[in-house]
């Protein structure tokens, strides 16, 4: 029997969504399979994917607000904003905890970012990442986004937790990075985990692990 619905998956670092949404598509024998929002490789957490007839109501999910968890790690710049990325520069400044409170109000309502490069945005058709792998010069388009909130969890010398809830569109890596410029330091995302699209959220999620077991045993038993 066809199955037409969403499933809320927590996906692990490592996978991309694409292969995400391969594994559960093959697991579940749909004929068609979408998610709800990309989430990188090394980003982990809630990954929202639809399954046959329930692809056709994507776009309402992937416009849906979302919350994130994410470590910034303080002291160099890289060219993906992340921990993947190449450091571009080193700077031993150090923001105080007094520093990062007065800075994040700056960063709540709607503002302006240029995503890194080595985003999945579209120029001209093609990926940014795959342009900018190739040493191609372009200029990112800016993009106006909502943050509803921002709170700082933990903050020691080299790195601080945030909490994010945002609109849709927003680069998290974008957002650190942009932090670190305007407090005359520099740091990348070392840790990303999407906690919540909408009312899927990650207490309520199925680990993608899971769904790769259950897809195995059920071959075995064949």
């Amino acid at each position: 029997m066809q199955q037409d619905c969403w499933l809320n998956i927590n996906k692990p670092t490592g996978p991309s969504s694409a292969l995400a949404v391969a594994i559960v598509k093959k697991s579940h024998k749909a004929k068609k399979a979408g998610h709800g929002g990309t989430l990188d490789p090394f980003a982990s957490g809630v990954l929202p994917i639809a399954l046959n007839k329930a692809t056709k109501t994507s776009n309402q999910v992937v416009n849906c607000s979302k919350s994130y968890y994410f470590r910034l790690q303080f002291g160099e710049f890289r060219d993906t904003d992340d921990c993947t990325g190449n450091i571009t520069d080193i700077s031993n400044t150090r923001p105080t905890t007094t520093q990062i409170i007065t800075a994040l109000p700056n960063f709540v309502g709607t503002i302006t970012q240029q995503p890194s490069q080595f985003s999945a945005i579209k120029i001209n058709g093609k990926r940014a990442y795959k342009l900018a792998r190739q040493k191609l010069d372009f200029t990112m388009p800016t993009r106006q986004v909502d943050i509803f909130a921002i709170s700082l969890l933990y903050h020691c010398r080299d790195y601080a937790d945030f909490v994010v809830d945002c609109g849709k569109g927003t680069y998290i890596r974008t957002l650190a990075r942009d932090l670190c410029k305007s407090m005359q330091t520099c740091g990348y995302v070392a840790i990303l985990q999407r906690l919540r699209v909408g009312n899927f959220c990650l207490q309520n999620s199925i680990s993608l692990d899971t769904i790769k077991f259950k897809s195995i045993l059920a071959t075995i038993l064949l």
